[in-house]
């Protein structure tokens, strides 16, 4: 029998082993790699605008002229004829928001400092004719909604070179026209490049009720937190500078408190006369302000009768007190006015023009207390400062 032929075999076995009879092998898919995302930047946002010129309170040289006065008030709203009448004393525990005109009459009539009102030959409860030529009051009052009224603020520093923001806090025993009328001459009297805003707490504006305004501040606190710290932002502001004047310290000391950490970026703040617990601002307050603003400045008198007397109703120092026991601390300016005259109880101290030449070396041109006109004094490791003489 013939043997079977392994030449199939072994053709199959080498050509297998050449690939010859295999299916060829697979061509990878190729990787297709996505390109890059764009990253859209998008535009930097345009600077806010402002003038090429600081705002010119020229027009008081020579003649009255009408301050507009930003007003955030906690007042209840009231019905009256008279513009400045037209927030009364009640507390509405709700931010209400509002335009004044104030007449200022000029300085050929008017000092530095004085609030010239009408007389009762001229105001009475039965006739209202101010002169605008000699008196400052509320001469409108324009009530606005939040929108409105940021609105309004924003267009108002665009008139301005430096976008400054001035947020004045009054003190106790103020009515609002005493309020918006003492900001406008704080205003005109430091020449002020800027916008004022009012915080308008509930005061009852008269002597009898310290107490009642007292706890009408503390609670003004919680609702100026939040002003505070949304407003300046709001508004675009370059620069916020903050006063507070007696229990208007009060409101921002409770404000202060309430942020914490949160206390938003001030250029300054400053403190006059301010009817607030030493210890707590020593303890609570400044440590919480000094880091967010450039300066905090406190001007304390040995003459102040208002704060002698609230230190013996609330037993215990007042941080605009001076004398031996002056305030000096470290990250804070304090400044002895004891040698200026402020008011019959030596408490309103913008009514002096060395304080209001002072204020505004340090509101307009940022100067530390070294390069105005003010005395260093050695306290240990610490200074304070003294006013060189009296000026009225």
């Amino acid at each position: 029998m013939p043997r079977p032929s392994t030449l199939p075999l072994a053709l199959t076995v080498a050509l297998a082993a050449c690939g010859g009879s295999a299916a060829p092998a697979p061509i990878p898919a190729p990787i297709v790699v996505a390109p890059p995302a764009t990253v859209v930047t998008p535009p930097p946002k345009p600077p806010a605008p402002r003038s090429a010129a600081r705002r010119s309170w020229a027009a008081l040289d020579t003649g009255a002229m009408r301050v507009p006065i930003f007003v955030v008030t906690l007042r209840r709203p009231v019905t009256s004829d008279r513009p400045g009448d037209r927030f009364g004393g009640d507390d509405a525990d709700s931010l209400q928001y509002a335009v004044a005109q104030v007449n200022v009459p000029g300085y050929a009539v008017r000092r530095q400092g004085e609030t010239p009102r009408p007389p009762a030959t001229r105001v009475s409860r039965f006739w209202y004719r101010p002169d605008s030529s000699r008196d400052m009051y509320v001469r409108d009052l324009a009530p606005s909604d939040q929108a409105a009224f940021i609105k309004a603020v924003g267009d108002a520093l665009a008139g301005t070179a430096s976008r400054s923001l001035l947020l004045f806090v009054h003190g106790y025993n103020v009515a609002f026209d005493d309020a918006a009328i003492r900001a406008a001459q704080v205003a005109a009297d430091t020449d002020l490049d800027g916008v004022v805003v009012i915080f308008d707490w509930p005061s009852a504006g008269a002597m009898s009720s310290y107490v009642r305004d007292q706890q009408a501040a503390r609670n003004a606190g919680f609702h100026f937190a939040r002003f505070l710290k949304e407003f300046p932002a709001a508004v675009e502001a370059d620069r916020t500078l903050l006063v507070a004047h007696s229990m208007g310290s009060e409101v921002v000391s409770r404000a202060v408190t309430v942020l914490g950490d949160s206390v938003p970026t001030l250029t300054h703040a400053v403190f006059a006369a301010p009817d607030v617990d030493a210890r707590v601002f020593r303890r609570e307050v400044l440590p919480r302000l000094a880091p967010k603003a450039r300066r905090v400045t406190v001007y304390a008198s040995n003459e102040d009768e208002a704060l002698r007397a609230s230190r013996v109703l609330n037993g215990v120092w007042r941080l605009g007190l001076g004398g031996d026991s002056l305030v000096v601390l470290k990250d804070m300016d304090t400044i002895d006015a004891t040698r200026v005259r402020g008011d019959f109880l030596g408490h309103t101290l913008f009514i002096n023009g060395s304080v209001l030449a002072d204020l505004h070396e340090l509101l307009a041109n940022d100067r530390a207390p070294g390069e105005r006109r003010l005395l260093p004094i050695k306290r240990d490791s610490l200074t304070f400062w003294r006013f060189r003489s009296e000026s009225r």
